[in-house]
This record gives structure tokens, C-alpha cells and sequence, in this order.
């Protein structure tokens, strides 16, 4: 039995994310209350931090890097309107990472053009929600993971216990980390249904794996999606239920387009939908799996920062840019010194993401990843998809722990406010959620 307590949210359970290791009494509190309440920067590969100030340097090179400014827009319908207004394709534009929709967000993008100060004057005038700032020309183009991490500035409002976010920090500081859950978004807080999905496409249920993602309803989605589902169960027309499923429900829309083509054709009909959500389907089932080991570990009295006898841990190139450049596995011999080097943030304790070539640990945590299979009744040579190969994934290892740097918090009029970085990868929400311990992530903003 875990010295943790456990999580008292339905959500966090459904997610895999059973347990806090903060243990004081969370200050409660709402998220996004504002637009401007959840802030992210993004910090470039050599540590440039993205913000409308710019720097007086101009930089050399065919590409042109710029600070993008997005506010409640995903980022990749915002990279299609820049690419529109710049006659480009929205393969020509490059970009790190993803940021939050629902936030002020900046981060860099690059173009393979030149582009002045005038033309970005005209963009700014012509877009409310999405601004550019700051040309600079570099030799080469961004792509996806080029980033060092992100900044955060969060203000959490209508917060209960005020008083317990001193005993929150000053535990923070002695644990130095937390579990590093894939948060929230990974899965969707209003409709979490991306992850079963992903299950049911592995184990090749296809009718199931569409059931799933066109008919199941959840509370919290639009009234107007809810009685689309429930029409369509009640039916079956799939040409009358297209006439009504809201236009921002892609991926539910092209499988029903095509069902109404092709009746019973339920492979085909996913890979109606586009390759990145596919991979999205099954990488929230992985992250669905590296929670509940996650928890596991934790359940199991494992420690979630430092290596056991036949766990793995991931050596770091530098202690300023986290990315692992080898693996190695811990044995009696080297245990002592590797976790010297996580303390000298050297390395880091890495769980698998399973994939079809993921190779179990040895040791108690081989046992405990066994146990997860076996409960999931899956295997990873699954992972990789004969009938949808597009989707299959090999598997990748991810950090166990959660690290803030620089945190830092003050007290606001009605709550408190947080700022700190992370490493490219960790959630923002996962470490906010040790602090507020949401009963109801959905409506608290996460």
C-alpha cells in the first residue's frame, strides 16, 4: 500500500493518475478563469525565451524565425492561417511544439522566407487572436521537439485554503519533483475518450474502437454533440447524423462520411481520419499505460525519481537541455553512482512507453509492467498495426519525475499565482494539480 495519498477524483482514476505526493491538503481553486490566467512560453533549443520583446540582433540564414502569439486557438489551425496569409503550405512552416488552446501562449515558428517588419505589422492588423513579433533569420527551420521547455505563468482563482499552499511549496521544495503524469490534455478533460479508443484500435476492435469515439457521450461536451450521438444510436443514419454533428468534431465527422458510404467498413473508416489523430488515438493509450505504471510504482512503495535493481535510466547530454543520448540498465554494480548522477541531474529514472519494441525491465518493475499487460490483456507486439500501419509505434521511454525550475508564487486578490519552467514534455496541470487536488478536473479549469 502506498504512503501516498490517493487521488479523490473520478477523472484522475480514469486517466491513471491514482495518486499525489504531496501529501498537505490541497488549496483547491479553478484554473482558466481568464483567458490570460494560463500563460506559456516557449524557450528555444538555445534557451531564447518567445515574448513580444525583441532582441536587436537579426540573425543570418535562409529561414525566418518568429515569435507567434496565440490566444484561445490551437496551434495548428493558427500555423494554417499564418501559411495562408503568406502564400505558403502549411508543411513550409515549422514549429516546435504544441501549445494549449485554451491560453496566451507564445512560442517560435520559422518560415523558409524573408519576412519584414511591415509585413508582420499587416498580419497584426488583420488577426485579433494570433500575433507575430520579432523576425529573426537563422540558418535552418524549426521541427517538432526543438525546444529546451516552457515557462508558465498561472494564476489559480477562487482558491479554499490559501494558508495550505506555504505547507504545499515547502514540500515541493524537499521532494524537489513529482510523478510525471502525461496531464490532462493528453487525454481531453471534457470528452476522455482518446485513450480508449487507442485501446480498442490495438486489440482490433474497429467497431468497438468507432462506437467509441462517435457514440459515447459525456456530460461535459455541447449540448448540441450530445444529441447528435444520441440520434445517430437511436438510428444508425449515418447521412442524417452528419447533417448534425457540429462542424468542429472532425475525426467523428469523416468516419460517419465514410460510413454512410461504406456500411460496416470500420477499418476503413478510421483511416478516414488523419494520420496525426490516429497517432493520437494510440499515443493516448500509451500515455493511458505509462500513468497506471506510474501508479503502480508509486502503489508498490517504488520510489518514482530514483532507480531500483533492473529499472532504467536515461543519461542526459547536459543538465541545461535534459535529452537523453543513451539508456542504461541498473544493476548492483552501478546503481550508487547513477543515482548520483540524477542527483547531480546528470540522468533520470525513464519508465517505458510501450511500443512493439519496448524490452521489459528486469526486477520488480519488470513484474510490475507484466501485471499491467497482463490486466489490459494486451501485448506490445500489438503496437504494431498490420491494418492501420500508419498508426503503429514502436515505443520511446519518458522521464518518471516532474521537476519545476524556478518556482516561484505570490498571492493574488483571490488566489495565488504560480510561475516556473519545465522541460520540453511535462504538463504544466500535472504539477497543479498536486497543489489544488481538483474533485472535478473538467470544471476546474484543467
Amino acid at each position: 500500500m502506498s504512503a501516498f495519498p490517493r487521488t479523490n477524483s473520478q477523472l484522475d482514476e480514469y486517466l491513471g493518475m491514482e495518486y499525489y505526493v504531496l501529501a498537505s491538503r490541497g488549496t483547491g481553486g479553478r484554473l482558466r478563469k481568464f483567458l490570460e490566467d494560463f500563460q506559456v512560453q516557449e524557450v528555444s533549443i538555445d534557451g531564447r525565451v518567445a515574448f513580444s520583446n525583441c532582441c536587436d540582433s537579426q540573425g543570418e540564414g535562409q529561414y525566418t524565425w518568429l515569435v507567434l502569439e496565440k490566444r484561445k486557438i490551437d496551434t495548428l489551425a493558427a500555423v494554417k492561417i499564418v501559411a495562408k496569409h503568406f502564400g505558403l503550405e502549411v508543411k513550409d512552416i515549422g514549429l516546435a511544439g504544441l501549445k494549449d488552446t485554451n491560453a496566451v501562449a507564445f512560442q517560435f515558428i520559422s518560415m523558409p522566407i524573408s519576412v519584414t517588419l511591415e509585413a508582420i505589422e499587416v498580419f497584426n492588423m488583420q488577426h485579433s487572436s494570433l500575433k507575430l513579433y520579432c523576425p529573426i533569420r537563422r540558418p535552418f527551420s524549426l521541427r517538432p521537439g526543438l525546444l529546451q521547455g516552457n515557462y508558465f505563468t498561472i494564476s489559480v482563482r477562487e482558491a479554499g485554503c490559501l494558508e495550505c499552499l506555504t505547507n504545499l511549496v515547502e514540500e515541493l521544495a524537499e521532494k524537489k519533483a513529482v510523478p510525471n503524469y502525461y496531464g490532462y490534455q493528453r487525454f481531453g478533460s471534457i470528452r476522455p475518450v482518446t485513450h480508449i479508443v487507442g485501446k480498442k484500435v490495438i486489440k482490433g476492435e474497429f467497431k468497438e474502437a468507432v462506437e467509441e469515439l462517435v457514440l459515447r457521450i459525456f456530460p461535459n461536451e455541447s449540448p448540441a454533440a450530445q444529441k447528435a450521438r444520441r440520434l445517430l444510436a437511436e438510428t444508425g443514419d449515418f447521412k442524417q447524423a452528419l447533417e448534425m454533428f457540429p462542424r468542429t468534431l472532425r475525426s467523428e465527422r469523416a468516419v460517419i462520411k465514410y460510413l454512410a458510404k461504406h456500411p460496416g467498413d470500420y477499418v476503413g473508416a478510421l483511416r478516414s481520419i488523419s494520420t496525426y489523430i490516429k497517432r493520437l488515438f494510440i499515443g493516448a493509450y500509451q500515455a493511458y499505460l505509462f500513468n497506471k505504471l506510474l501508479s503502480k510504482r508509486i502503489e508498490s512503495g517504488l520510489s518514482y525519481a530514483y532507480p531500483s535493481i533492473g529499472d532504467t535510466v536515461g543519461i542526459f547530454k547536459s543538465e541545461a537541455l535534459p535529452v537523453i543520448t543513451g539508456l542504461l540498465r541498473v544493476n548492483d554494480s552501478n546503481i550508487d553512482k547513477v543515482s548520483q548522477w540524477i542527483d547531480k541531474g546528470q540522468a533520470a529514472l525513464v519508465l517505458p512507453v510501450f511500443g512493439y519494441k519496448s524490452q521489459l525491465s528486469l526486477g520488480m518493475e519488470g513484474e510490475l509492467e507484466k501485471e499491467l499487460l497482463r490486466e489490459e490483456e494486451i501485448d506490445i507486439a500489438l503496437f504494431r498495426l498490420k491494418t492501420i500501419p500508419e498508426a503503429s509505434s514502436a515505443g520511446t521511454y519518458r522521464v518518471a519525475a516532474l521537476m519545476p525550475l524556478s518556482f516561484e508564487y505570490r498571492f493574488i486578490e483571490d488566489g495565488y499565482q504560480v510561475r516556473f519552467k519545465l522541460f520540453k514534455g511535462m504538463y504544466a496541470t500535472t504539477l497543479l494539480r498536486e497543489f489544488i487536488k481538483p474533485s472535478n478536473p473538467a470544471l476546474q479549469g484543467f
